[in-house]
């Protein structure tokens, strides 16, 4: 049998696939957060839950971003990318977790660049900001690594974590 060719495809980075969490797919969602709650551990809710995926996508959609899955060229779900945009050529960048099992092989630095080209391209953003938790000394070092600073002092984000502003012109 012949697979349907995508057309809500927002932009490939390498192999990987980039478009929007349909309902039928977010089942594949709830996997992806239950293989990274080595992260989820550092917030206040370490534990992945159904409810955890439907919070997430209503605060996407409150902000007027764009909520999607991360896919390989096997058709599995390996991550997440939340973002929206502003209206000052700015971007912010609320999600991008990648299953344990699918890091340190470069699909974070290349969906990140892809990323940038996207909204630089289609949207004119020329700054993206991201909130990154005191506490996740990996994901500091990886936001400077791709050029981000932090822009502002750790701030407490309601939900019981402290944050840095980090923040990268493109």
């Amino acid at each position: 049998m012949e697979q349907k060719k995508r057309t809500d495809i927002l932009f490939k980075a390498d192999e990987l696939e980039i478009r929007p969490v349909s309902e039928e797919e977010i089942g594949s969602t709830i996997e992806v957060y239950r293989q990274v709650e080595d992260f989820l551990s550092l917030g206040p809710v370490a534990t992945a839950s159904m409810n955890m995926v439907v919070a997430d996508i209503a605060h996407s959609r409150a902000e007027k971003g764009l909520y999607c899955g991360i896919w390989n060229r096997s058709g599995i779900q390996i991550g997440v990318l939340d973002f929206s945009v502003g209206k000052r050529k700015e971007a912010t960048l609320w999600l991008l977790m990648i299953s344990r099992q699918h890091r340190k092989q470069g699909y974070g630095r290349a969906i990140l660049l892809n990323l940038e080209s996207y909204l630089k391209l289609k949207h004119g953003v020329d700054t993206i900001r991201s909130g990154v938790q005191v506490n996740n000394e990996g994901g500091i070092i990886f936001w400077k690594k791709m050029g981000f600073s932090v822009s502002d002092m750790p701030r407490d984000m309601g939900d019981g974590t402290t944050a840095y502003e980090m923040m990268k012109k493109i």
